[in-house]
């Protein structure tokens, strides 16, 4: 069943009127009718059934009482990599249900500059992927970043890939938050990796192969989703 985002709270019985994005995914993509039945997820991570009343609102129905978010905040720090690979990073994240996303800026990174609304464009692919994954809420993706912002985006855990490392990621038992960094095409310097662990983060294997930066992103998330099973 379709699922959209509304900034406002909801309540059963409100008549919402709907956005043009939504009306349009509704009309010209689905196609749809009135009385067509969606989900629509408020302000409060809140998920209700509507149906559409008219070309311009809906009613809001019953609340679905689903949590489809983790038990624990997660924030993916991804080096910035070629943008096709870091959009597909982007969408499977967010289904992996990621909390934020903080592009940043390494050494090897092939993009260093935001362009214009590249950052609005990362958000509308996590909106996208939040809605086909029926989350409660779209994780925040933040401005780029450089090592010196790296301190307001730290957690109770931190952990860095790296494949110099053998030990791997201990179990996240107790714990409200996680940080991960990824590193770009190429991967980190070594002074980057020593940078980090004097910041506070803890590197670790994710096994024996090297992996692509995108590829490394997906699974360590998905490692740290498996906690929450």
């Amino acid at each position: 069943m379709q699922q959209y985002f509304t900034d406002i709270v909801l309540r059963k019985g409100d008549i919402l009127p709907l956005e043009k994005d939504i009306l349009h995914h509704l009309e010209t993509v689905l196609r749809k009718d009135e009385a067509y039945i969606f989900r629509i997820a408020d302000k409060e991570g809140k998920i209700f059934f509507a149906h559409l009343l008219d070309k311009k609102n809906a009613l809001i129905e019953e609340e679905t009482g689903e949590d489809n978010e983790l038990s624990f905040e997660v924030t993916a720090i991804l080096s910035l990599v070629k943008p096709e690979k870091f959009e597909w990073a982007l969408q499977k994240l967010t289904e992996l249900g990621v909390k934020r996303i903080v592009p940043y800026v390494a050494r090897r990174s092939v993009i260093r500059k935001a362009g214009k609304n590249t950052v609005e464009r990362y958000q509308k692919i996590c909106r996208e992927a939040s809605e086909q994954s029926h989350r409660n809420f779209v994780p925040e993706v933040t401005e780029y970043a450089s090592f010196k912002d790296l301190p307001k985006y730290l957690s109770e855990v931190n952990l860095l890939p790296y494949e110099k490392e053998e030990v791997s990621p201990a179990s996240l038992d107790n714990h409200h938050s996680v940080s991960f960094l990824i590193g770009p095409e190429g991967g980190f310097e070594e002074e980057e990796v020593e940078a980090f662990r004097e910041l506070g983060f803890t590197s670790v294997t994710l096994g024996k192969r090297i992996l692509r930066a995108e590829t490394a992103a997906v699974f360590m998330m998905s490692l740290l989703s498996k906690e929450d099973l």
